[in-house]
């Protein structure tokens, strides 16, 4: 998640809640700082426009701070997937797959519904996450269809001199005399 946003992120939940508890940007950056440093008014304010989408770290403070659930900052789904499981707890990739005793690659690619988990792993994930059993292999299994739902990327080959020389119609193009 390094260089990205919580994706389901939702800046005017940020702002109803902040303003529900009658708080100035500058009151909730200072105190979302004792969880997340570097957090200014600016920050928020970027945030609450949707400018910004905040690292899972950031919405964890923002929730701490305001007191509410990470889910309240989120846009409202009917059927959670593994990565918005995880996401509500507040946990990182790499930190519950550190706790799986799994490596982090196999997790994402649970996390996106390639592989399967197996009933025990999510015996193991509902514990770690303080969620029931049902709800987190009702969400493996959406995880799951959603996945075989998607439509499949095209594979690309190589270089672009080398998608080039196989295209039909520009074939060896470049060296014509």
């Amino acid at each position: 998640m390094a260089g990205r946003g919580v994706t389901d992120f939702a800046p005017a939940a940020l702002l109803s809640e902040r303003t529900g508890v009658n708080l100035s940007r500058e009151e909730l950056a200072r105190s979302a700082s004792q969880y997340e440093p570097c957090l200014s008014a600016a920050h928020v304010s970027l945030y609450e426009v949707g400018a910004r989408v905040p690292q899972l770290s950031t919405l964890v403070a923002l929730a701490r701070a305001l007191g509410v659930e990470i889910r309240s900052l989120l846009v409202p789904v009917e059927t959670e997937d593994l990565a918005r499981l995880r996401v509500e707890g507040g946990v990182r990739q790499r930190d519950l797959a550190r706790s799986l005793g799994l490596p982090q690659a196999r997790w994402s690619r649970i996390e996106r519904g390639v592989l399967i988990p197996e009933p025990a792993l999510l015996r193991e994930l509902a514990e770690l996450l303080g969620r029931p059993f049902d709800v987190v292999a009702r969400s493996a299994l959406h995880t799951r269809r959603r996945a075989l739902r998607a439509p499949a990327r095209p594979k690309r080959c190589g270089t672009r001199a080398a998608r080039e020389m196989t295209m039909p119609g520009r074939r060896l193009a470049a060296y014509a005399p």
